[in-house]
């Protein structure tokens, strides 16, 4: 089932039930499409003569709906807020077994819908971030307010809502003036107007003029916006990923080092400065140290809309990426009371020392349970825990028809 689903681009319910609790979450590349998806590209959307909006998506709708993004298997979406701002979601339909409940010997599971990930677009600017997350998990009748990014009660600005006994089954909900444009095709991604690096040998000051996002010690995070006057002065402002909040930013580009900016963000209650170093190639990001309250540390400020990897020049081999263990998967499931690895049945204690013994010898670095639908959830579970023990972090969920 795995190979049919990653040929389709589908998503079928029997897949993902349970993948909330099973599959780790991993950071997405700081450049990935759904990052760059931000000014005319995404708020044309609504705009196209294409782009309809539908105040209700079914999860068989959601279901059917193919990948459009690099990367991303979740179906995409994009929501107009009622306050006008833009929402992009991606978004995945699951069950979720009730707890345990004394005398039950069965646990019957719910629909919910996972919003994997989303961020809300300012309507103003069109770049700046309202609100981010991810793995939030809606059940019947919960609303989400896009604007702020929580769950709401009912009529507290409400943007989603996602209902089970909607007409036609479980569907994602838009509220009020809110619409929903589910995405099927890939959207062409554009480049961030505001700055753009020159083309010559010598870098210039206003080479950083523009818009990045700017990391520090993995703690400070956000998008960074940079003026620069005639005589090398440093303007703009940073709104943090964090609190939403705008923050000054002064400083100055070096009198004899185009490259070489200095500036600092003043919070309410302190002043952080940083010292960095802009790459003379494709000058699209700099980095060097920041300080504050006297601890010097790292950071990485990378202009909206490009990635950190360069074109390869033409006639040169292309920049190597970091090596990358290649992925192989172990396929294990359930024979009645035994487990089974790749075919074989194994009991509990061969199975862990097969397990353990290809994750020591770096022949596998992923596992995929294969189980029937009528598979027990603590039978899985116990299968998982068992994978996990062996060091195979990434795990996943496929289907066996029943015999």
């Amino acid at each position: 089932m795995s190979q049919s689903t990653r040929s389709t681009g589908l998503r079928p319910l029997a897949w993902i039930v349970l993948t909330t609790a099973l599959i780790p979450t991993s950071t997405p590349a700081q450049a990935d499409e759904f990052s760059r998806l931000v000014g005319p590209s995404l708020f044309e959307i609504p705009r196209r003569p294409d782009g309809k909006g539908v105040p209700a998506l079914s999860i068989r709708g959601i279901e059917a709906m193919p990948e459009v993004l690099s990367g991303e298997r979740s179906a995409f979406l994009v929501v107009e807020t009622d306050e006008g701002n833009l929402a992009k979601l991606l978004v995945s339909p699951a069950l979720r077994p009730r707890p345990v409940v004394e005398g039950q010997s069965e646990r019957p599971a719910v629909p919910i819908l996972s919003l994997d990930r989303f961020e809300t677009i300012d309507r103003g600017d069109r770049v700046a971030r309202k609100a981010r997350g991810r793995d939030v998990v809606l059940f019947d009748g919960f609303d989400f307010d896009l604007d702020s990014g929580q769950v709401v009660p009912p009529g507290f600005g409400g943007d989603i809502r996602f209902e089970t006994k909607a007409n036609g089954g479980p569907a994602l909900v838009a509220l009020g003036a809110s619409r929903l444009y589910p995405i099927d095709r890939p959207i062409k991604m554009a480049g961030v107007e505001t700055g753009r690096p020159s083309t010559g040998l010598k870098v210039l000051p206003t080479d950083f003029n523009g818009r990045y996002t700017l990391v520090a010690n993995g703690q400070l995070a956000g998008a960074l916006e940079l003026a620069i006057a005639e005589d090398g002065t440093v303007s703009g402002q940073f709104r943090s990923d964090r609190n939403g909040g705008r923050y000054p930013v002064t400083g100055k580009i070096a009198a004899d080092r185009a490259r070489r900016i200095e500036f600092e963000i003043r919070f309410p209650r302190s002043r952080q400065s940083f010292d960095g170093l802009l790459w003379t190639e494709e000058r699209n990001v700099f980095a060097g140290t920041t300080r504050l309250l006297e601890h010097e540390y790292s950071f990485l400020a990378v202009r909206e809309g490009f990635p950190i990897y360069p074109e390869p020049i033409e006639g040169t081999a292309p920049p190597r990426a970091p090596s990358v263990a290649k992925t192989t998967t172990l396929v294990v499931g359930i024979a009645g009371d035994r487990y089974t690895l790749d075919g074989a049945e194994k009991s509990a204690d061969e199975m862990t020392r097969a397990l353990s013994a290809a994750m020591a010898s770096r022949s596998a670095s992923e596992a995929l349970i294969r189980v029937p639908p009528s598979t027990p959830f603590e039978k899985v579970q116990d299968l998982v825990r068992l994978v996990r023990r062996s060091g195979i972090e990434t795990i996943r969920l496929g289907e066996v028809k029943e015999p």
